[in-house]
């Protein structure tokens, strides 16, 4: 009996603690985020302090005062031949496009900056807004090694100019909440300057009215469970805190679930699972924001149990930059105080008893140019380790915050891993394998496998499997959730494109609609409609959506391009040059235009022009077969 009793009280004490970290009232949907001023009004020593960190810098409007980069090259991309020369006019900054040939200057593109997205400490990034709808422009300071370049993933013949997308994945981490437009991929009605509290707090509604209220909790010796305390979460809830954004990896999203819903005192798994692939032979390499994976492959963080976290060592309220070696030091002394340095003594004078400098080196990153951090993961280093190089073998994605991710997770992770990093055709081989262990049947197999299918092109199979449930029953009630992933809106295109690339334009339109019905400002879905509806010779309900798409964004090309095909069918000619004439006024290399840029002057037997658009087209591309064939053409006659 005495045993038993003992055991109880043992349990109980155990569930509590457990439980502690669930008290916490902010975790609820419910309790709205205020922004940083507010808390600023209790708190100023640590808003302070805070906005001077690395978070609190990490985005901010494109001012000089809040700029780290020094903008005296010009970028040139050999492939595209197009130059950007960055610069400032007063305090606005530009971005000029041009290109030159024959000493003339046959382009020019100015765009105006709107923000600055990067602390300084490494980078600084640049992106532009129209009418809400927020990209990435294509340069970067980096700021180690003082250099103005491509941006990442702009490199490698990749440069996407003026069109890559920010979307909520990106600006979820880099910044506090916006006030993101549900039904679009990168159209925000407000964003915020730079990280704020709540990110690491949880919002602060019902704690703010708690204090107007009067209702005051003594902290030293209770704790106030309207807001999270970091310091009050177990070591595994601080990390998943950290990890929201210092894990940036391929984010497997749970079923409806988007990158709002994770809260700090939450478990990230619970929201999403997050992958990192794994290769042979490279132990030491690693991407930029990998801190709580990499500390967590340390043998510091193995021996302690899994009671190491990211706060053990750092103070987010204070910059990394304003952290003395001696307090870092200090932490490991704490641990190994019994288990002193054996380093000769002349090689820690040297470094002036540094761990850090030995134990966490500071090295290149994989996936970003041109910088170097900390490597967290705390070791003994040896001088000739091994870092990965192309020819090191893939063994996997390994999903870092979830020990027994769901099959469906681990399919959806090779996927995209495929379409959004790297088109192997073994990512698409290791997401069978998985695919084929689950239920194909009910809503979230079926989009995987149709998620599949798309990837790999097989639009035929891809389409039987729709037929065999039923395309009306699909859309009738697989896939009517319009969320901020978009994921349903995205099944509806990929059946869409599938249906139109076999020439079954009722199909795709059904399909087509849906989408749009769902992700209302995808101008991508929108512009397909579009295209699809005139394939059926509906050309005002085409028109509506392509006038739609440029009053939206009034830089998407395809929309001018398409609307001068339809006014060319509409036999008015002088319209349609027009509006090829500006699509290629934003995209001089812009293949579609060109080629029916070329057909429309042919129709006015304006040879010459037309051999212009085609000669360049040709340059651009020398295996468009409609240009090679035009070009045969205008050479017979």
């Amino acid at each position: 009996m005495y045993i038993s009793k003992f055991y109880c009280i043992i349990l109980f004490f155990l569930f509590s603690c457990f439980n502690e970290e669930k008290k916490f009232k902010n975790l609820h949907e419910s309790v709205s985020y205020i922004g940083m001023n507010q808390c600023a009004a209790c708190h100023s020593e640590q808003y302070e302090s805070f906005i001077k960190t690395g978070m609190g810098k990490s985005f901010r409007p494109a001012l000089k005062k809040y700029s780290s980069s020094n903008f005296n090259t010009i970028l040139y991309d050999s492939n595209l031949h197009f130059s950007y020369y960055p610069h400032w006019k007063e305090e606005d900054l530009l971005i000029q496009e041009y290109s030159v040939e024959n000493n003339d200057t046959v382009h020019s593109l100015i765009k105006k900056v709107d923000f600055i997205i990067g602390s300084g400490h490494h980078t600084n990034s640049h992106l532009f807004e129209n009418n809400g709808y927020l990209y990435q422009a294509p340069f970067t300071y980096y700021i180690q090694d003082s250099i103005l370049d491509f941006p990442p993933g702009f490199e490698n013949n990749s440069n996407s100019r003026f069109s890559r997308k920010m979307g909520l994945e990106c600006v979820a981490c880099h910044n506090a909440y916006p006030k993101f437009v549900l039904g679009s991929e990168n159209k925000y009605d407000e964003i915020p300057d730079g990280i704020d509290c709540e990110r690491c707090h949880g919002p602060g509604e019902l704690h703010i009215n708690q204090m107007k209220k009067g209702d005051l909790v003594d902290t030293s010796r209770y704790i106030d469970y309207s807001i999270v305390n970091p310091s009050h979460l177990s070591p595994r809830l601080q990390n998943d805190m950290c990890a929201r954004c210092h894990l940036q990896g391929n984010a497997v999203l749970k079923e409806n679930k988007s990158f709002f819903d994770f809260r700090p005192g939450m478990y990230l798994k619970d929201v999403m699972d997050v992958y990192l692939p794994r290769y042979e032979n490279s132990d030491d390499a690693f991407i930029m924001a990998s801190h709580v994976d990499r500390m967590q492959l340390s043998a510091c963080y193995i021996n302690s149990n899994e009671s190491l976290s990211c706060i053990t060592c750092h103070n987010p309220h204070i910059s990394v930059h304003e952290t003395s070696n001696i307090q870092f030091n200090q932490k490991c002394i704490d641990c190994h105080l019994i288990n002193p340095c054996k380093e000769e003594q002349p090689e820690r004078n040297r470094f002036s008893d540094n761990c850090i400098h030995c134990h966490m080196r500071t090295s290149q990153t994989i996936d970003i140019p041109h910088v170097k951090i900390t490597d967290h993961k705390i070791s003994i280093f040896e001088k000739d380790s091994v870092t990965m190089t192309q020819n090191s073998s893939f063994l996997g994605l390994h999903c870092v915050n979830n020990q027994q991710p769901t099959y469906e997770s681990v399919a959806q992770a090779y996927l995209q891993q495929y379409e959004r990093f790297e088109s192997h055709d073994f990512y698409l081989d290791s997401a069978q394998r998985y695919i084929d262990k689950i239920d194909s049947s009910n809503k979230q197999g079926l989009y995987i496998k149709i998620y599949h299918l798309f990837l790999k092109q097989d639009y035929s199979k891809l389409i039987q499997d729709v037929e065999s449930i039923g395309l009306d029953s699909i859309l009738n009630f697989y896939y009517l959730n319009k969320d901020y992933s978009n994921r349903d809106a995205w099944t509806c295109y990929r059946m869409g494109e599938a249906f139109f690339k076999n020439d079954r334009f009722n199909e795709a339109e059904k399909c087509y609609r849906q989408s749009v019905k769902l992700a209302p400002y995808n101008l991508e879905f929108r512009n397909k409609y579009g295209v699809c509806l005139f394939k059926q010779n509906n050309l005002e309900f085409a028109r509506d959506e392509f006038e739609f798409i440029i009053n939206e964004d009034n830089n998407f090309v395809s929309a001018y391009t398409n609307l001068g095909y339809l006014n060319l069918n509409l036999h008015n000619k002088k319209e349609a040059l027009k509006y090829y004439n500006y699509a290629l006024k934003l995209d001089p290399n812009h293949e579609e235009t060109l080629i029916n840029k070329a057909e429309l002057l042919l129709l006015d037997d304006n040879k010459k022009d037309a051999f212009i658009c085609i000669d360049k087209l040709l340059l651009i591309n020398p295996n468009n077969e409609k240009a090679k064939s035009l070009y045969n053409y205008l050479n017979e006659i």
